[in-house]
């Protein structure tokens, strides 16, 4: 390394050159040290302000996931509703059976009675069958209307519930990672304030080893003949 000392008279360097020079590096070390003192400033700032959005997230995630435990609530109550529904149902389904066993009841005491109907007007058979077939057809379109409107009712809960499902994984995924991309940053963060925490400490050595009121008069060098 080049320094601009001038030799003394009786062999060695002029010493007010190595004091100027020596005051000098430690100027120059003291504005690198208010330089990093500042970046460290700068930096804990940033770490301070990264901890409050790291702490945000976390509120953020806590509402989510009461948001999604009211969801489940909510997807619970459904499945109640559609196990009255089936049930209702099924009650429907056993009457229209109930009604179908009493229309076999009344065609087996018709059949019973056959002797007696045939002395009877061809008119009044004629109405008596057709209302039995209206009995019929009555329940059996009745039946075919509620499956209907059971089954689309049941397409219409099962899209809802995909949806629902689908929004509050997508809602609790997306916290998670915003969250761990914030812990990623703030490791970071900690690990560039220690690294920068090792250079000043560095270069408050290097000062105090290059302070001019420490530092020993270099011995005079003998001339040669």
């Amino acid at each position: 390394m080049d320094h601009p000392f001038r030799s003394a008279t009786f062999g060695g360097f002029n010493r007010q050159d190595v004091l100027d020079y020596l005051e000098a590096t430690a100027k120059q070390s003291a504005q690198q040290m208010e330089e990093l003192q500042q970046q460290l400033t700068q930096s804990e700032e940033t770490v301070n302000r990264q901890n409050a959005e790291l702490n945000d997230l976390r509120g953020q995630t806590a509402r989510l996931n009461q948001e999604a435990s009211t969801l489940r609530s909510q997807l619970d109550q459904t499945n109640l509703t559609l196990s009255a529904s089936r049930t209702e149902t099924s009650q429907t389904a056993a009457a229209l059976s109930a009604a179908r066993t009493e229309l076999e009841e009344l065609k087996a005491k018709l059949a019973a009675l056959e002797p007696e109907i045939k002395e009877r007007t061809a008119g009044v058979e004629l109405e008596a069958h057709r209302r039995a077939q209206a009995i019929q057809e009555k329940a059996e379109s009745d039946a075919r209307h509620l499956r209907r409107q059971m089954e689309q009712w049941m397409q219409k809960l099962s899209r809802e519930y995909d949806e629902l499902r689908s929004q509050v994984e997508s809602t609790v995924a997306h916290a998670n990672d915003q969250l761990s991309r914030a812990g990623k940053n703030l490791d970071q963060v900690a690990e560039m304030i220690g690294s920068q925490r090792m250079e000043l400490e560095s270069l408050e050595q290097a000062y105090a080893d290059t302070d001019p009121e420490k530092v020993v008069a270099p011995m005079p060098i003998p001339e040669t003949e």
